[in-house]
């Protein structure tokens, strides 16, 4: 690994640890404390259509400036969350600020990281570097969720979001040292363009994919109803999953690289397959397939990335990160608002999730005649 691969890894660690210790506990937090099912997915739809909103301007603002600025804006916003999280009221108005912290944070944190992160992945063995990327990932999403679920079951949320602000703070020296030829460089923003040139059917992936993070935000609300109704039950969950998926990161990221075979397919199916045993798993059970669940959701994610990547080579970064950015936001929102206005139970939620994640890949993946005519 070069100095920026090193720093950027390092970056990638503190800032994953320190968001994992309480991000995938803050829907449970919210239902503990007496909003329903209906008011959390009206939060989360708030945080989707804020995040779907503020793209472009973010966008701008990497490209004019400096992808630093992001960085900063993303910290503060995170800092502010986790001090409302500490002064919670019954509120929709409450919902909304909140919603608008973490949509604020995760712009701000996830536009500078990608960009970073296509800077310092090289040209060739794009999956491989990735995976080393992923394995720090992992290394922190590993522990960081079973500690922040110990914390909250036995010390209390104020000590969690102490550690949390302190250790995501520290994030901005790692970020601060690192230097690139051309990072003051701008470009046009032409996202018009940018929607033609690339192929219709990688915006359906891309979106469909996204659509991955909702189910994700459903899960930890499904243990702790029909399972059982502890912080530590997540987190132990939690921690199964990220053990396989960073035993099985590396391996099947070298074989990405050196086989030319498409396993978009089939992982999407077992993913899917995945999930529907999970949300109809309780016990012992529940565990084995959290298991499974880490190696087939990682041999997705690594088939998606590796597009991802590849495909970015071909675009200048911004217009292709502001593609990638707005299709995300905008599948995510359309589908919470369908879950938002029908009102599901949680189980039924996800099965229309994955019915709509199902959907996007066969959009992928169906004969396209303007498809090929592209590719010729």
């Amino acid at each position: 690994m070069d100095s920026n691969q090193k720093k950027f890894g390092l970056y990638v660690f503190l800032s994953t640890f320190s968001r994992s210790l309480i991000e995938v506990f803050i829907p449970v937090i919210l239902y503990k404390f007496g909003y329903s099912i209906n008011e959390i997915l009206f939060y989360y739809l708030i945080v989707n259509l804020v995040s779907l909103f503020i793209t472009y301007p973010s966008i701008y603002i990497s490209n004019k400036y400096n992808n630093k600025i992001l960085s900063i804006v993303g910290i503060t916003s995170f800092i502010a969350l986790q001090v409302a999280l500490n002064y919670m009221v019954r509120s929709m108005l409450y919902l909304i600020l909140i919603a608008v912290l973490f949509a604020f944070y995760r712009r701000g944190y996830w536009i500078s990281r990608r960009y970073y992160n296509l800077e310092v992945i090289k040209d060739k063995n794009i999956a491989t570097s990735y995976s080393i990327i992923m394995i720090l990932n992992q290394l922190a999403v590993i522990v960081s969720g079973y500690i922040g679920s110990l914390i909250l079951d036995y010390v209390s949320l104020k000590i969690l979001t102490i550690i949390a602000i302190l250790l995501f703070a520290i994030c901005l020296i790692p970020i601060n040292m690192m230097k690139f030829e051309h990072e003051n460089r701008q470009y046009n923003l032409n996202l018009k363009d940018t929607i033609k040139s690339i192929p219709k059917s990688d915006i359906y992936l891309f979106g469909s994919y996204e659509l991955n993070n909702v189910i994700k935000f459903l899960i930890p609300l499904y243990i702790v109803i029909y399972v059982k109704d502890t912080y530590q039950t997540i987190g132990l969950v939690t921690l199964i999953t990220n053990l396989a998926l960073l035993i099985f990161t590396f391996l099947f990221g070298k074989k990405l690289d050196k086989s030319k075979s498409n396993y978009l397919k089939i992982s999407i199916l077992l993913a899917v397959g995945v999930y529907v045993l999970k949300v109809n798993s309780t016990g012992f059970a529940l565990f084995i397939v959290s298991f499974i669940e880490g190696f087939v959701s990682k041999m997705y994610e690594l088939s998606i990335n590796k597009e991802f990547y590849t495909l970015s080579k071909q675009f200048e970064y911004y217009n292709y990160n502001l593609m990638y950015e707005i299709t995300q936001n905008l599948f995510r929102s359309i589908l919470v608002f369908i879950l938002y206005i029908t009102n599901f139970d949680i189980r039924n939620m996800i099965y229309v999730s994955l019915a709509f994640v199902l959907f996007g890949i066969f959009l992928k993946f169906k004969p396209n005649i303007e498809e090929e005519e592209y590719e010729k």
